[in-house]
């Protein structure tokens, strides 16, 4: 059974914790994250989402999921990356992005926690997770972000100012 914190639309701890397998109650929200891993080449890594999932099988995605009770955003970033691809990272070496607020049909949502990561990696160092990711991809910054703006690759967040943060942290050194 995984548990959420439940948050306001204003990310403020309601105080109680969810059960996943339940769906939110208006005005529940609970944090989720992503993270943008950005190389030298320009490049942004993707990762597809298992044809076991319920939601969105088979679609690219930047990594990451929800955050569980007691944990802060950044830890819940950490976690979901090192399950999901086997990249370790030092809280340090993420930079946080932005926050998206997403609202869904009856009320409740969640609060998307954007995260970015400069790093190289070749995809046969990735340990993917079963069930949850099927295969890796490195894609052009332009491919990424033209895909990411239709939705054919989940990315977190879709505003100019996201797009425009990812592109500075590739070209950082």
């Amino acid at each position: 059974m995984e548990l959420w914190d439940v948050y306001d639309r204003e990310g403020n701890p309601v105080g109680r914790v969810h059960n996943r397998a339940d769906p939110m109650a208006p005005g529940d929200y609970h944090l989720a994250v992503t993270i943008v891993i950005v190389n030298s080449a320009g490049e942004v890594l993707c990762t597809l989402r298992s044809m076991e999932k319920s939601v969105y099988p088979g679609v690219w995605e930047n990594p990451g999921g929800g955050v569980l009770s007691g944990e802060t955003s950044l830890q819940g970033a950490l976690r979901e990356l090192r399950e999901e691809t086997g990249v370790a990272a030092a809280p340090e070496d993420l930079c946080f992005l932005c926050r998206r607020t997403v609202t869904e049909p009856g009320g409740g949502g969640f609060l998307m926690d954007v995260y970015g990561l400069k790093r190289n990696l070749a995809i046969e160092e990735l340990a993917l997770q079963p069930g949850e990711v099927d295969a890796a991809k490195w894609f052009p910054l332009d491919e990424w972000e033209r895909k990411a703006r239709t939705r054919e690759i989940l990315a977190g967040a879709y505003s100019d100012d996201f797009f425009a943060a990812v592109r500075a942290l590739a070209k950082a050194p």
